[in-house]
């Protein structure tokens, strides 16, 4: 039986909120602008008129005391006396004696966990949480206010109660807290009721027969009384449902933040124009309640999703639900401003993510993205030099890639050779947690380092170009196009600095990086996958870094010949072939395979070293990547390295998940499903089923605290927890 106690995402379109909830016993809530799930009680289920409360597996507490003070009043009424009621008197809601009541946890729990809608039922009961995704307007063609609206910081949940084959009332129930500044929010229109906590969140909906804003201490105390207290701390709703009907109580959850949500320069939620104050939001959000059911349900029917195996489905949905609870559409001076925050690091557009997440994005936003990449030119992108390390045994530094922050600072000694010609490059993010870092300045890179923290200024230089590449050849892109226009001389500016990146002198060239910045300042570069060892760490004669590096030569060509520039298309094309050539050449037929790092008798087996094509894929360049093709020993010799090195003991788990280092336990699900999408499309090497369910059991087992995590170890959650990057499984619905 699949697993159902997790946690997962449930979050509106840019609001960078979520209502986290799935974990057993770990409560859950509603949060905005945090990188962690709340840990509020969450109460809900139904009640019969005795007031035992019966409740989904999430509560934290399953003793609670009655605080009511109304000691000498009665108890409520036998159930013989309640039957056929159809009144809140059922209830006993006059008062209740003060002691202990035990929440009574509903068993038999199945979940349904959907692309648009988390289904939980315990026989006659269900509660339904609904996040729809729908293409965010493009506000150059579609107006700001488009985009506001299409922003609501709202999702809606149902719960259900069938009560037609009992013969007394009963109640649904939704309540969370403690909050602090619990209220009753009375400007909302007529025929709404609406509970709020600070400024910031609210539960709301249309007013009914039956249907009662519950604010008190506990949801125990609201029964007992059957009051508003204006000192409580938690707040919700109950809705009463007669004898032999069907009852459904529709709610939304709202958030809201108004003026600057940020530090280093200013910037509010671009929401703030549709929805000026939490109040409109909540109107806005109560009327749109079916329409938002609606959608969700929809996606639960999308026939791509479908034809998948159920454990991609699952990856699929998590994903998607993590990426939107990171998203955050703000507005600096008038203009939006696109943003997503990296999980339980908060780091804002961190590129290594945007340059995966791309193909998920284009096919939904396309303008994000040309938006991030804006915002990378504008104020986060710098000119460098270049250094010539020492190498092999001359190298006294040390080299770490640790986990542990207290090994991951290490000293390295000044390069041979200084100063040589750089050129562009872009920052590894914009900053963390609500602050922007200062112009060319990322949150996270430092120098003299080698390992964790130190500069990815080849990768991030690769990042731009495969994106900018990626927006200008999608489908449709008239506007595109114009931007490519506008954007040349970026364009132009990356090709010099690769091109010096792998040597200044074109004599020395092989097409590969093989020198590192000088912010560095006499460290080294590394790649993405920072805490792994040197075999996917190191920037520096990396495979996957060239491989990766061959498909921005790739589309700086196809670029170039779009923008009618044919010597600098050209130039690309003879980077892309140094490059084939060279990997090509370092094939060890004693291994079986291409090694990680081309220095220093390097033997390690990386799975990545494929993940570069996912890009000449998605663009359509069956020729580049045909076993006839211009590129056909690169890809002969890549197909042969994938074979060898997708083996237990080598990049296989034993529960057949994927390891992308044979030298490392560590492993990015994100950069596994590039891998997979790559090896079942390029190579025809289809992943076996069971490394999709180790995957997904790797999500449901561990990682259940946090919802979608990326990185894991030995199967085991570990870091890049509560993260958006996983959106990469989308490709899967792309084919």
């Amino acid at each position: 039986m699949t697993a159902i106690d997790f946690h997962a995402h449930h979050s509106p379109l840019g609001a960078y909120a979520t209502f986290t909830c799935g974990r057993f016993s770990a409560g859950g809530g509603l949060t905005v602008q945090a990188a962690k799930p709340a840990d509020h009680e969450l109460v809900i289920g139904w009640v019969e008129p005795s007031r035992q409360v019966h409740c989904l597996p999430f509560v934290r507490k399953r003793d609670l005391t009655v605080s009511g003070l109304d000691d000498a009043l009665p108890p409520p009424p036998p159930l013989d006396q309640a039957v056929g009621a159809s009144t809140l008197s059922s209830f006993g809601d006059s008062g209740a004696k003060r002691g202990r009541v035990r929440r009574q946890v509903l068993d038999d729990v199945v979940r349904a966990y959907l692309l648009g809608t988390d289904t939980w039922t315990s026989g006659d009961f269900s509660f339904s949480i609904a996040t729809p995704v729908a293409a965010l307007p493009d506000p150059d063609r579609d107006g700001g206010l488009a985009l506001a609206r299409a922003a609501i910081p709202a999702i809606t949940v149902r719960l259900t109660l069938d009560n037609r084959t009992s013969k007394v009332p009963r109640k649904l129930i939704f309540a969370l807290g403690p909050n602090q500044g619990c209220h009753v929010i009375d400007g909302v229109g007529d025929g709404v009721l609406a509970a709020g906590w600070g400024r910031d969140a609210a539960v709301a909906a249309p007013a009914a027969p039956g249907r009662e804003l519950l604010l008190e201490w506990s949801e125990t105390d609201f029964l007992a009384t059957g009051r508003i207290n204006h000192l409580g701390s938690m707040c919700g709703f109950t809705q009463e449902v007669a004898a032999g009907v069907i009852g459904v109580l529709d709610l939304v959850l709202v958030t809201h933040r108004q003026g600057s949500v940020t530090t280093g320069m200013d910037a509010s939620f671009w929401y703030l124009r549709a929805f000026p104050t939490i109040e409109t939001a909540i109107n806005a959000a109560v009327e749109r309640i079916g329409d938002l059911r609606a959608a969700a349900e929809a996606m639960d029917r999308d026939a791509r999703w479908l034809a998948l195996d159920a454990d991609r489905r699952h990856l699929v949905a998590h994903a998607e639900r993590s990426y939107w609870g990171n998203t955050w559409l703000l507005d600096r001076g008038g203009k939006p401003m696109w943003v997503v925050l990296e999980g339980e690091y908060a780091m804002h557009n961190t590129f290594d993510l945007t340059v995966d997440m791309v193909f998920y994005e284009l096919a939904r936003n396309p303008w994000t993205v040309a938006n991030v990449l804006d915002q990378f030119v504008d104020r986060y992108s710098y000119h460098d030099t270049l250094a010539r390390p020492v190498t092999g045994a001359e190298r006294h530094g040390h080299h770490t890639f640790a986990r542990d922050p207290a090994q991951i600072f290490a000293y390295v000694p000044a390069p041979a050779e200084s100063g040589l010609p750089g050129g562009i490059s872009f920052c590894h993010d914009m900053g963390v947690g609500g602050h922007f870092t200062a112009q060319g300045r990322s949150s996270y890179e430092c120098s003299r380092l080698a390992g964790c923290f130190s500069y990815m200024t080849a990768e991030q230089l690769l990042n731009w170009i495969l994106c900018g590449a990626s927006y200008l050849l999608a489908p449709g892109g008239e506007a595109a196009l114009a931007w490519g226009k506008d954007r040349r001389h970026i364009f132009a500016a990356c090709l010099e600095s690769l091109l010096n990146r792998d040597d200044p002198d074109p004599a020395r060239r092989n097409g590969v990086i093989s020198l590192d910045s000088s912010r560095c300042d006499g460290g080294w570069e590394i790649t993405t996958y920072d805490s792994l060892d040197p075999s996917l760490g190191q920037a520096r004669n990396n495979l996957y870094l060239a491989v990766k590096g061959f498909a921005a030569w790739l589309g700086l060509e196809r670029v170039f010949t779009l923008l009618g520039d044919a010597g600098r298309a050209a130039e690309a094309r003879a980077g892309a072939e140094r490059a084939a050539r060279t990997v090509a050449s370092r094939f060890d037929p004693k291994l079986g395979y291409i090694p990680a790092v081309f220095e220093a008798g390097n033997v390690s087996a990386i799975i990545p070293a494929i993940e570069g094509l996912s890009f000449p894929l998605a663009w359509g360049l069956k020729p580049a990547l045909a076993g006839d093709g211009p590129y056909a020993d690169l890809i002969a010799a890549l197909d042969r390295h994938l074979r060898a090195v997708l083996k237990p003991g080598l990049c296989l788990f034993p529960d057949q998940g994927w390891k992308l280092s044979s030298t490392s336990g560590n492993s990015w699900l994100s950069k596994i499903f590039l891998c997979q999408v790559v090896a079942e499309r390029v190579f025809g090497l289809a992943p076996a089923q069971a490394s999709h369910a180790a995957h997904w059991r790797w999500q449901v087992e561990g990682s259940k605290d946090w919802a979608m995590t990326d990185q894991c170890l030995d199967g085991v959650a570990c870091g890049s927890r509560y993260y958006p990057r996983c959106v990469t499984a989308d490709l899967w619905l792309q084919g």
